[in-house]
C-alpha cells in the first residue's frame, strides 16, 4: 500500500481520538457571566432550548430572567428568537421553537383551540402575571370625588360632576391601538370624548403633566406597566365583562382579565431538566413592574435589570431548578466507542479500495498517453475559440467575443497593421459604439456651424462644447452658508464602517435633520458649494431637509437607507476621484442622486407593481417604474420656487444636470444590472478613458449602484441588521401577494392593502424564508463580482470587498433555512457603550419566525403593537404598543 494511505489511516485514528476526548473538553466551557451568587451544579451539556421573545418589554425581561438562570445555573445553552406572537404557534408545534413564557390568552383564542387543545403545543401552566386593560386615574381624585371609581353604578348627577372634573375626556394611545372605548361611552350614554394621542410616549407625558399639577385625568392603560411604580393609580369600574358582551358587534362592557400562560413544544419534554424548569418558572406583577421600572426610570438595560432580579431573589428561583437526568450521557458513553471502532474499520477499507483504484488509473493513463495528449490539445483549442472553459453567470456575448479576440491577439505574431485592426475591433465592441454617430469624422469639419449645431441637437440630443456662459451667477460661498454642523454626529462619516442607522437615530434624538447635516458636510467636503456655478445653497439645504420627510417608514427603503447610500457614495467619490477626476457638477449630481434615489418608495418592487397593474406601472409603461418615479418626484419638488436651487443654472447646465440625474438613478434598477455590469467590464477590459465624459458618466452610474448595494459590504453587525430589514419588507410584499391580512401595525398605511391571486415571490413567504441562503446568493453572484470589478480600477474598493468576503463566510455558517439559523444567547453587557453600539444592529422584531437574535439584553427593541383579543383575532379588545425608543425606553404590557 502506498505510504500516503498510511498517512490517511493515521489521520483517521487521530480524528477518532480527538472525538473521543471531546466530552472531557466540554467541562472547560465558560458559563454565562452574570453573577448569580451560586456555583453551577451541572456539567456542561449540548442540550439547548429556543425561547420566544415577542419583543415587547415585559416579554423580553421574562425571557432574560429564564435564560440567565438556565445558562448560569443549569448549564443549558439558550437561544432567543424574535418571533411575532401569531407566527410562533406552527413553529412551536414543529419543534423549531422550544417555548414562549408569556402568552396573553385573550388574544389567542383560536390559536389555543387549534394547537393547545389539539395537543400539538403544550400548556405548561400560568406565568403568575395577570394583565388587565382599563381606564385609570390618579388616586388623589378620590379626595374630592370618593365615588369616582364606580362608573358602572354612579347616578347621573355624580356622573356629570366626575366627567366634568375629567374635562369630559378619556385619553387613549395612538389610533392604531385596537380599543372599544368609544363603544363603551356610546352604549352607556356617557358624555365622554375619546382623544387619541400620537404615541404611548405622548400619553405618558400627558399623565406626568397632569399629576405634576394635581389635575384629574382619565386615561387608557394596562398592567403590568412601569408607571405603576411611579404613581398610585385607581382603575375605574366599568360595566362587568362577560363572554356574551364580547360576542356582540358593539362591545359595551369592561376589558377582560388575562392570566398569562406559558406554552412549549412537545419536543421540549425530551430536555427533562429544562422542561421541568419552565413548568415551575413563575413571576408576578410586582416582579415585572420592578424590572420595567429599572429599565424605564433607572437607565438599566434589559439584561442588567434581569440580572439584578436574579441576584436579589436567589431563594425564589432555586426552587425552579431540578437536577438533570444523566441517562443520555451514560448511553452515549457506551455507544460512542462502538461507533468509533466501526468508523475506523470503514476508513481502513476505504483506504485499501482507493489504493487499488489509484494503481489501475495510473496503468490506464500510461497505456493511453497519446490519446490523452490529443484530447488536451483539443481542449486548448476549444478554450481559445470559446474564451474560457467556465461560463460566468453574468457574462454577456460581447465579453466572450472580446476575450476570444484578445486570445488571438496574444497567441500569434501579427503584422503591425493586423494588430492595429484587431485592437480597433476590440475597442469598438467594448465601447458599444458600433452603430453610433461618428462625431469625430472629418466631414463634420466641413459642415457650417449652425447646421452642425442643429444636427447635434436633433440627432445626438446634445449641444457642442461651449465655454461657461458669462451670465452664470456665482454660487453662495462657504462663508455664507450657515452650516451649524454637529461634528460629534459625523466623527466617522469619512470611513467605510460608518453606521447610518446610529447616525439617523442620534439625529432624531437631538431633533437634527439627518439629510441637511450629512448632505452639507459631504458637499462642503467635495467643494461643491464653491465650484458649481449658479447653485443656490440655501434652497439646496431646504430641499434636503424636505426630502428626508418624503421617505416612507418602510422597514428597508427609508431615510436610514438613503443616508447609508449617500455616505457610501461620498466615500466612493473620495476613493475614485484621483483616477476619474470628476467635474464639480458630476460630484454634485452624484451626491444629489443618492439623496433622491428612493424618494417615496412604497416598499414594493417593480414586478409587483407590474403584476397588479399599479398606476406607476401604467404611467411608466412597465419600464423601471420605481426608478422613473423617484426621479420624477425629485424634479417635481424642484419645480417649486422655494426648493429650486437650479433656477440660476444656464440652460445647458440644467440639461446636463438633469440627464446625469436620470441616468444615475435609473441605473439602480436591478433589471438593468447585467447589461450595465457587462458594459462596465467591457470598458475597463479595454482600458477606461475617464477623460471621456460618457465614461465618467458610466463610473457615476456604477458608484450609485454600488452605494445602493453598500449594506451587503458593511461590517457584519450592520450587514446582518440590513438583511433583516430587507427580509421584513419582502414579507410585507409576500403577505400582499398571498392576500393575507397584517397583524402588525408597523407597516405604513400604503402597505396595509390586501392583494389576492398572485404567486408569492421567491424569499418573500413567511413560511419558507431562508434569509441566509438569500443573502449568500445575492452577495456571491451580484455584489461581490460588481465590487471586485470596481476594485480592479479603484484599489480603495479593497475595503468593502474584504467586508463582503467576511459576510459571505458568516452567511455561509448560518445557511440552513428558516428558524434553525441560531446564534448563542445572552452575553453579559460589557459597557453602556457596547449597548449603544449594538442597538442599530438588531433586526426589526415585527417580522417573521425567521428572525433570530442573540439573547443579549444589550439591544434596542423595535416597535410593535399586537392586538389582544377576547375569543379570536377578529374581535380584539385592545392593542398595546410596544414602543421602545432608541435609548431603551419601555412601553408594552
Amino acid at each position: 500500500m502506498p505510504s500516503r494511505w498510511w498517512c490517511v489511516l493515521v489521520a483517521a485514528v487521530a480524528t477518532a481520538v480527538a472525538a473521543a476526548s471531546r466530552t472531557r473538553d466540554m467541562n472547560d466551557s465558560t458559563y454565562y457571566e452574570c453573577d448569580v451568587g451560586v456555583v453551577p451544579t451541572r456539567e456542561w451539556t449540548d442540550e439547548a432550548v429556543v425561547l420566544v421573545d415577542n419583543s415587547w418589554m415585559s416579554s423580553s425581561l421574562t425571557i432574560a430572567v429564564a435564560a440567565i438562570i438556565m445558562n448560569a445555573y443549569m448549564g443549558v445553552t439558550v437561544y432567543v428568537a424574535l418571533v411575532d406572537e401569531y407566527s410562533m404557534w406552527p413553529e412551536l408545534a414543529k419543534g423549531e421553537l422550544s417555548a414562549c413564557l408569556e402568552v396573553w390568552p385573550s388574544g389567542h383564542g383560536s390559536d389555543i383551540s387549534e394547537y393547545v387543545d389539539a395537543g400539538s403545543v403544550l400548556n405548561v401552566g400560568p406565568l403568575g402575571v395577570t394583565g388587565r386593560i382599563g381606564w385609570y386615574f390618579p388616586d388623589y381624585v378620590l379626595d374630592d370625588y370618593p365615588y369616582a371609581s364606580n362608573f358602572d353604578t354612579m347616578d347621573v348627577a355624580h356622573q356629570q360632576l366626575v366627567f366634568s372634573a375629567f374635562s369630559n375626556t378619556v385619553y387613549d394611545g395612538p389610533s392604531t391601538w385596537v380599543t372599544h372605548d368609544k363603544d363603551i361611552c356610546a352604549c352607556n350614554n356617557w358624555n365622554l370624548n375619546v382623544v387619541f394621542t400620537e404615541s404611548e410616549e405622548e400619553l405618558l407625558e400627558l399623565v406626568d403633566n397632569a399629576i405634576a399639577q394635581r389635575r384629574p385625568i382619565l386615561f387608557y392603560l394596562w398592567t403590568p406597566h412601569q408607571i405603576f411604580s411611579k404613581y398610585s393609580l385607581v382603575r375605574a369600574s366599568l360595566p362587568s365583562y362577560t363572554d356574551a358582551c364580547y360576542n356582540q358587534s358593539v362591545i359595551c362592557c369592561d376589558y377582560p382579565p388575562d392570566n398569562l400562560l406559558k406554552v412549549a413544544s412537545p419536543h421540549t419534554r425530551d430536555d427533562n431538566g429544562a422542561f421541568r424548569f419552565m413548568q415551575l418558572f413563575n413571576l408576578d406583577n410586582n416582579a415585572q413592574i420592578d424590572m420595567l421600572s429599572d429599565v424605564a426610570y433607572h437607565g438599566k438595560s434589559i439584561n442588567e435589570s434581569a440580572c439584578s432580579w436574579v441576584q436579589q431573589n436567589t431563594a425564589v428561583w432555586q426552587l425552579w431548578v431540578v437536577e438533570r437526568d444523566n441517562t443520555k450521557e451514560v448511553k452515549l458513553q457506551v455507544v460512542l466507542p462502538v461507533v468509533l471502532c466501526c468508523t475506523f474499520a470503514l476508513v481502513v477499507l476505504a483506504a485499501v479500495v482507493l489504493g487499488f483504484a489509484t494503481h489501475q488509473i495510473r496503468q490506464r493513463r500510461r497505456m493511453h498517453k497519446i490519446n490523452v495528449e490529443l484530447e488536451l490539445q483539443n481542449k486548448q483549442l476549444r478554450s481559445a475559440l470559446m474564451g474560457s472553459d467556465t461560463t460566468d453567470l453574468l457574462n454577456a456575448p460581447a465579453e466572450s467575443i472580446i476575450h476570444m479576440l484578445q486570445t488571438f491577439l496574444q497567441d500569434r505574431t501579427w503584422t503591425e497593421k493586423e494588430r492595429a485592426r484587431l485592437e480597433f475591433a476590440i475597442g469598438m465592441i467594448a465601447s458599444r459604439k458600433l452603430y453610433a454617430f461618428n462625431e469625430a469624422a472629418d466631414v463634420a469639419d466641413n459642415i457650417e456651424s449652425d447646421v452642425k449645431a442643429y444636427l447635434f441637437d436633433q440627432i445626438l440630443q446634445k449641444k457642442p462644447d461651449v465655454p461657461t456662459a458669462p451670465g452664470d451667477v456665482v454660487s453662495v460661498s462657504d462663508s455664507e452658508v450657515p452650516l451649524d454642523l454637529d461634528m460629534s454626529l459625523l466623527n466617522n462619516v469619512d470611513e467605510w464602517d460608518f453606521s447610518s442607522v446610529d447616525f439617523v437615530m442620534k439625529c432624531d434624538e437631538g431633533g437634527t435633520n439627518p439629510f441637511s447635516l450629512i448632505g452639507t458636510y459631504c458637499m462642503k467636503h467635495h467643494s461643491v458649494f464653491d465650484s458649481v456655478p449658479g447653485l443656490d445653497v440655501p434652497k439646496l439645504r431646504r430641499f434636503m431637509g424636505t426630502a428626508v420627510k418624503m421617505y416612507n417608514d418602510n422597514p428597508y427603503h427609508n431615510k436610514m437607507h438613503a443616508c447609508d447610500v449617500f455616505q457610501a457614495v461620498h466615500w466612493m467619490i473620495s476613493v475614485c476621484d484621483s483616477v476619474v477626476q470628476f467635474q464639480p457638477m458630476e460630484k454634485f449630481t452624484l451626491l444629489f442622486a443618492a439623496i433622491c434615489h428612493d424618494l417615496q418608495h412604497p416598499g414594493l418592487n417593480n414586478n409587483y407593481l407590474i403584476a397588479t397593474r399599479d398606476e406607476l406601472a401604467i404611467n411608466y409603461n412597465d419600464l423601471s417604474c420605481l426608478e422613473n418615479f423617484h426621479v420624477s418626484t425629485a424634479f417635481r419638488l424642484l419645480t417649486q420656487a422655494s426648493f429650486n436651487f437650479t433656477a440660476q443654472f444656464s440652460l445647458q447646465r440644467w440639461k446636463e444636470f438633469r440627464s446625469m440625474m436620470i441616468s444615475c438613478i435609473l441605473a439602480t434598477d436591478m433589471a438593468k444590472h447585467v447589461e450595465l455590469f457587462s458594459e462596465w467590464k467591457a470598458i475597463t477590459t479595454s482600458g477606461a478613458n475617464f477623460a471621456d465624459a460618457p465614461t465618467r458618466l458610466k463610473a457615476m452610474m456604477l458608484i450609485l449602484k454600488c452605494g445602493d448595494l453598500a449594506n451587503v459590504a458593511r461590517p457584519w453587525e450592520q450587514c446582518y441588521a440590513w438583511a433583516h430589514r430587507v427580509q421584513n419588507e419582502f414579507f410585507f410584499q409576500g403577505d400582499k401577494e398571498a392576500g393575507g391580512a397584517f397583524r402588525s401595525t408597523f407597516p405604513p398605511a400604503h402597505l396595509q392593502m390586501e392583494t389576492a391571486g398572485l404567486d408569492v415571490s421567491p424569499f418573500m413567504s413567511r413560511t419558507n424564508a431562508n434569509i441566509a441562503k438569500m443573502q449568500l446568493a445575492f452577495a456571491e453572484f451580484v455584489t461581490l463580482p460588481l465590487f471586485e470589478s470596481m476594485q480592479k480600477v479603484f484599489p480603495g474598493f479593497a475595503v468593502p470587498v474584504a467586508r463582503i468576503h467576511e459576510n459571505i463566510e458568516m452567511w455561509g455558517k448560518q445557511a440552513g433555512g428558516g428558524v434553525s439559523l441560531r446564534r448563542p444567547a445572552l452575553q453579559a453587557p460589557a459597557s453602556p457603550a457596547t449597548d449603544a453600539a449594538s442597538a442599530a444592529a438588531v433586526p426589526d422584531p415585527s417580522a417573521s419566525t425567521a428572525k433570530l437574535k442573540p439573547s443579549s439584553a444589550a439591544r434596542t427593541p423595535s416597535r410593535k403593537s399586537p392586538a389582544r383579543q377576547s375569543q379570536s383575532r377578529a374581535k380584539s379588545p385592545a392593542t398595546r404598543s410596544s414602543r421602545r425608543s432608541t435609548r431603551g425606553t419601555p412601553t408594552k404590557k
